[in-house]
């Protein structure tokens, strides 16, 4: 038998440590992280991960809001209370003056005239009011009719609460219907007057200034103003067409 060249066997060693020593493909490449799944039509990129803060995309942001500012109310309109002539007048600021409407309440001299003018003080004087407009723009004075509401208070439904005004300048005395003329009836039917024997425009036991309405009796003042059975002392004899409407049932005689 032929034997190998002992130059051979030494090749064969220098191989086999050599392939033994090389590093693995595996372990010469690389290792790199987890590629980020791409954005397809079934699957959106998550939008937050490119907001500058991590929470949602930057021009998303600001479409919502300018939304949200597009929804908001801005603050009504307001106008200071400089002085109050009386029950039912005030003086503003910028030179304007304003009927309240929906309301009458005592002229100087009369009872309850200081009570109102108090107590409409109280609610607006020097304050910032909102005015809520009526069915009419200016009476004949160029006065501003308006509602004057402090606070989300109506002043002139609160004075007809009180009993320091009637519920006057409506439908139901030849002028237009106002939008809160409901409330203010149903104010004024439901509270005692502050001069319950006196009702507005009385200047004393002879009746209202111009005299009485005919039909009526005792006196009842002319209409308009209309008034109720709380406004006058019953009963009362009704013998004509009963403008005011005391006599419910038919029967000529009111508020027994």
């Amino acid at each position: 038998m032929k034997r190998t060249p002992r130059w051979m066997w030494v090749v064969v060693a220098a191989l086999v440590v050599w392939f033994v020593a090389s590093p693995s493909e595996s372990e010469e490449r690389p290792r790199r992280s987890a590629p980020q799944a791409e954005a397809t039509p079934d699957r959106p990129r998550d939008r937050a991960s490119d907001a500058p803060d991590g929470t949602t995309d930057g021009n998303q942001s600001r479409e919502d809001q300018g939304s949200s500012r597009e929804t908001e109310q801005p603050p009504p309109r307001t106008w200071l209370v400089v002085h109050v002539v009386d029950g039912d007048t005030v003086d503003l600021g910028n030179g304007e003056t304003v009927r309240l409407v929906g309301i009458d309440t005592p002229e100087q001299g009369e009872c309850g005239y200081e009570k109102a003018a108090d107590a409409l003080s109280a609610l607006v004087l020097g304050r910032d009011v909102v005015l809520a407009d009526s069915d009419e723009d200016r009476d004949q004075y160029g006065r501003l009719l308006r509602y004057v509401d402090v606070d989300g208070v109506d002043a002139g439904l609160r004075l007809v609460q009180r009993g320091l005004a009637v519920a006057r300048y409506d439908s139901r005395d030849g002028y237009g219907f106002h939008p809160r003329e409901p409330k203010y009836v149903a104010a004024d039917r439901g509270t005692k007057p502050v001069c319950p024997t006196k009702p507005v425009g009385f200047a004393g036991t002879g009746g209202q200034q111009g005299g009485c309405a005919p039909g009526y009796s005792p006196c009842v003042p002319v209409f308009p103003p209309d008034v109720d059975c709380g406004d006058v002392t019953g009963p009362v004899a009704v013998s004509g067409t009963d403008p005011h409407g005391l006599d419910g049932d038919g029967d000529g005689t009111a508020c027994e």
